[in-house]
């Protein structure tokens, strides 16, 4: 697929996503609630993946803990109770794999394709498996736009640890500390501002500046 162009944005825009660029070498994101909006689609995945097994996942937890890698969630969810793991994460990813593509998040892409423009190198640090990440980018036409790809086999440890943001940070060339993140998820906000990252949440599709840490 052919890597997706906006329209050039109004100069008001461009003077915007210039502030939050400012003093960045580089930009990462995050890539699920971030890059595209598919936490309904995940939701949804998980849950039928879950029901054979009795166990339901509440909208609200779900919310809050979607940023944490699929293992982590599965086990908080179901405590002492042995599952099939893989069979469940396998289950889930399935429907994802097959369903229709997620809708992008324009505020993001926006961001992305000024830092583009401007010369900066981009990253994703996903926490997210890399059979899922990477058709996706292909699927969507955003492999030139997002030419480096972090996902939860490139690291030790998932968010909210630092390592993939540090990681990103480490293919890009550019010291974490001149790095801009973009995130969604209070697992994925902690990862980037314990890589000593300035960091943008994604908040009703806007981007908004944090200020500190984010309650989990």
């Amino acid at each position: 697929m052919t890597a997706m162009h906006p329209p050039q944005p109004e100069p008001a825009a461009v003077a915007e996503l210039d502030e939050l660029l400012q003093d960045a070498d580089g930009l990462i994101v995050d890539w699920d609630g971030t890059v595209v909006d598919n936490a309904e689609i995940r939701f949804n995945a998980l849950q039928q993946a879950l029901a054979p097994y009795g166990v339901d996942v509440d909208p609200q937890w779900y919310t809050l803990n979607c940023g944490l890698p699929i293992r982590k969630i599965v086990a908080l969810l179901t405590g002492p109770q042995t599952l099939p793991i893989e069979d469940v994460i396998a289950a889930s990813r399935r429907q994802l794999l097959t369903g229709p593509p997620p809708r992008l998040i324009d505020s993001t892409i926006a961001l992305l394709h000024r830092a583009e423009v401007l010369g900066l190198p981009r990253a994703v640090a996903s926490a997210a498996a890399g059979v899922l990440v990477h058709p996706a980018i292909d699927r969507l036409g955003l492999k030139a736009l997002l030419p480096v790809v972090v996902t939860a086999e490139s690291v030790p440890r998932g968010k909210p640890a630092p390592d993939a943001y540090l990681e990103a940070a480490r293919l890009i060339a550019r010291a974490p500390a001149r790095c801009l993140a973009v995130d969604d998820a209070p697992a994925g906000i902690t990862s980037a501002l314990d890589a000593g990252m300035r960091v943008l949440a994604v908040r009703d599709g806007l981007l908004v500046p944090v200020a500190g840490r984010i309650p989990g």
